[in-house]
């Protein structure tokens, strides 16, 4: 589904008939991408989906025209003027609609967003990029180690599952059915790149790698004096 496909569904089930921009911010926080960057910025997803949903219900912004088939609103427009998803996020930002009044109230400005962008996902998109490099914090990966971006589905299946938890805790079961989907598309999606990445492994590397693994586990279990 494409970014505008997704944030239609999410009208859709908010009773909307439009695609305003609290609907395309919902749409590119179900992609690890948005995840990893809000993340990053110490927003709660959780919170931020609540606020979005809230500013939607209140929002009678009427449609203007239509695109790819579905109505959208002016802000909706001018963001997907936009080439790329940071444009689309730093445009949600800066169009003064509710996405930039909620991100507002979490202090995520277009620079903010520019920054993060930069510093959290960018190197990921980098074919030319060096891990391992000098550097405090510098994340060091060897040649068994997984792509990063399997790291961060695999911190957003996490999440996924805490928030699927948290609505069978409340008695919410709809929600819950709704996240376990968007949970099971993420876990396809992280056993795609597994098996992908899988065939380029050497399984010598693998094997030595599974070795090391285990002695340091052995070590950890090692009784202190």
């Amino acid at each position: 589904m494409s970014l505008l496909e997704r944030a239609h569904a999410h009208a859709v089930r908010l009773g909307r008939d439009r695609v305003g921009g609290e609907e395309l911010l919902l749409a590119i926080l179900d992609e690890s991408v948005g995840y990893a960057l809000f993340s990053s910025l110490g927003v709660s997803r959780d919170v931020l989906i609540w606020q979005l949903e809230k500013a939607a219900a209140s929002d009678t912004t009427p449609a203007v025209e239509t695109v790819e088939g579905f109505p959208v609103t002016a802000e909706v427009r001018e963001v997907l003027r936009r080439d790329g998803f940071i444009e689309s996020v730093a445009g949600l930002s800066a169009a003064g609609g509710g996405p930039a009044r909620v991100l507002g109230e979490h202090g995520v400005t277009e620079e903010l967003i520019r920054e993060a962008h930069a510093r959290i996902w960018a190197p990921l998109l980098d074919e030319n990029a060096v891990w391992g490099g000098p550097g405090p914090g510098t994340p060091v990966r060897g040649p068994a180690d997984p792509p990063p971006e399997i790291d961060l589905l695999t911190s957003e299946i996490a999440e996924y599952r805490r928030r699927k938890e948290a609505a069978v805790d409340a008695q919410e079961y709809n929600q819950a059915g709704v996240i376990r989907d968007q949970e099971k598309k993420v876990v396809r999606r992280r056993s795609e790149l597994i098996r992908e990445w899988a065939a380029t492994v050497d399984p010598v590397i693998l094997a030595e790698a599974v070795v090391s693994l285990r002695e340091e586990i052995a070590i950890l279990r090692r009784p202190r004096n």
